[in-house]
């Protein structure tokens, strides 16, 4: 017998390859060096800074055609694999400049540096890395938005308990959980678009942190990167180069504690104790020793990296920090926190998606935990003080007396309320039938009328206003994936004017 495996033996389903990644983490796969994440953007930060000192004067055509098309060939070595990244040259940018030096020689590729120094290309290239991750990470939260919104609709129904501090509170359905769930994705998506009102703008021209003596124009090379414009004060832009990332940091980390609330009640609710839903095999991993495992792994290392992420937004604060003005080496470290934040949490929103739409529930386990604990005694409250006109704070005093005197049950009955009703000297002609129906969950469900709550009317209107927001976050993101788009036709056009013959 060969062991091709540790665990799974019992699974009916293989995890997915995504999942096996996700849950092995560094362990047993190893991450390249950051610079490569920067190296497209390197590419097209040199194109555009070349057609710009071409459109200024400030080099010739004949110089420009010669970048243009050894940056054209490091392009295509890099899709293809082949442009290593050399150690001693110490960095992306200078691996790419000498490359040009050495095969076009230093009269015409070494004019590609003139008003411009590494730090300027650190930051741009940097500042379009985190530019698209937040193109992706509202991509990814969309695509978990509408799984979530068809689940808020398939289960509107379906009650189950809702809890404060871990125990039973009030009833509530699957829907309602769901449509939280979204609601707070949505506005994790709202918040990574914010990024982009502050950070869209172009720190290329900001040289070491005061500027060029040559007739450089900044306006060219933000049209050619889409940007909204340059960054104002150039001094400012290279002594905060930790605060845009940090910023990104930011929007991921609240998306991962908003994730690790999803996935800690979803671990809850599939334990044994609680046995209300059931994760599916492809998202669970199993044991070294006990053979019948299934764990919910997927979602646990979610919980991790939610903490990883407050960790490393916390070293990009730490850049920031009592900086003197102008560039200081310490803040290269920025871009090593970020590009690791964006790697560990990028796949998170997806490994949320597959988790609920596989989600196996158990339907009459929620329901049974809908008729224990005393969880429909606040709906009882309200409707005695509603239909009799009571005080809430006395008819509170009366439904916890009742409770009490109903200890060994998990419903409020008809004549501990009557004992309690007799102890506060208070007379309603109240009924049997009432106590019980407005303790039945089908009845307080339809009772609980107030928007935003959990019946199936209100979830249906809630649907409609998240499905509002979801539409505009689409619009947006189409809308900036054109100028991105656009922007990218302009440098083509640019660059064809200076190799046309």
């Amino acid at each position: 017998m060969k062991h091709k495996k540790l665990w799974g033996h019992a699974f009916d389903t293989e995890p997915e390859k995504a999942v096996i990644e996700f849950t092995a983490g560094r362990d047993v796969i190893g991450i390249p060096p950051v610079d490569l994440h920067l190296l497209p953007y390197d590419i097209i930060g040199n194109k555009a800074h070349c057609v710009m000192l071409f459109k200024q004067g400030i080099i010739s055509n004949e110089d420009a055609r010669i970048i243009l098309k050894g940056l054209d060939e490091i392009d295509e070595l890099s899709l293809r694999g082949k442009f290593q990244l050399d150690v001693t040259k110490e960095d992306v940018h200078t691996n790419i400049e000498f490359w040009l030096i050495e095969k076009y020689g230093v009269e015409s590729a070494g004019k590609l540096h003139t008003a411009r120094s590494r730090n300027d290309q650190t930051n741009l290239d940097t500042r379009l890395y985190l530019r698209d991750q937040v193109r992706n990470f509202v991509s990814e939260l969309l695509v978990l938005n509408e799984t979530l919104l068809q689940s808020a609709a398939k289960y509107d129904n379906v009650l189950m308990p809702g809890f404060t501090h871990h125990q039973h509170a009030m009833i509530t359905t699957f829907g309602h959980l769901m449509l939280m769930f979204s609601a707070m994705v949505l506005r994790d998506a709202k918040r990574f678009t914010h990024w982009y009102d502050i950070h869209n703008y172009n720190p290329l021209g900001s040289i070491v942190s005061y500027g060029t003596s040559f007739p450089i124009d900044r306006n060219i090379t933000s049209k050619l990167l889409a940007f909204e414009g340059p960054e104002v004060n150039s001094v400012d832009e290279i002594t905060n180069r930790w605060e845009a990332e940090a910023d990104l940091g930011f929007d991921i980390t609240i998306l991962m504690n908003h994730l690790s609330v999803i996935a800690q009640t979803l671990i809850l609710f599939a334990t044994p104790q609680f046995g209300m839903v059931k994760v599916a095999d492809k998202y669970s991993t199993g044991s070294s020793i006990m053979p019948q495992k299934k764990n919910p792994d997927a979602l646990e290392v979610i919980k991790g990296k939610a903490s990883v992420a407050a960790g490393l937004l916390q070293g990009l604060m730490g850049m920031g920090k009592a900086n003197f003005i102008g560039y200081n080496r310490d803040s290269q470290w920025a871009k090593y926190l970020i590009c690791d934040l964006v790697r560990e949490c990028i796949l998170a929103p997806g490994i949320v998606r597959g988790v609920i739409k596989t989600l196996e529930l158990d339907r009459g386990k929620m329901e049974e935990w809908c008729e224990k604990a005393f969880i429909g005694t606040t709906t009882l409250l309200e409707q005695m003080a509603f239909h009799y006109k009571l005080p809430f704070r006395k008819t509170k005093v009366i439904i916890e007396k009742a409770v009490k005197y109903s200890e060994d049950r998990n419903k409020v009955t008809f004549e501990s309320v009557k004992k309690a009703l007799a102890e506060e000297e208070v007379e309603i002609p109240i009924r049997v039938q009432q106590v019980a129906q407005w303790q039945d969950p089908r009845v307080i469900l339809k009772l609980t009328k107030s928007f935003g709550g959990p019946s199936p009317t209100n979830i249906k209107k809630s649907i409609k206003i998240l499905e509002k927001d979801a539409k505009k976050l689409s619009l947006w993101l189409e809308k900036k994936e054109k100028e991105r788009l656009k922007a990218n036709s302009i440098l083509q056009r640019e660059i064809a004017i200076i190799n046309r013959p």
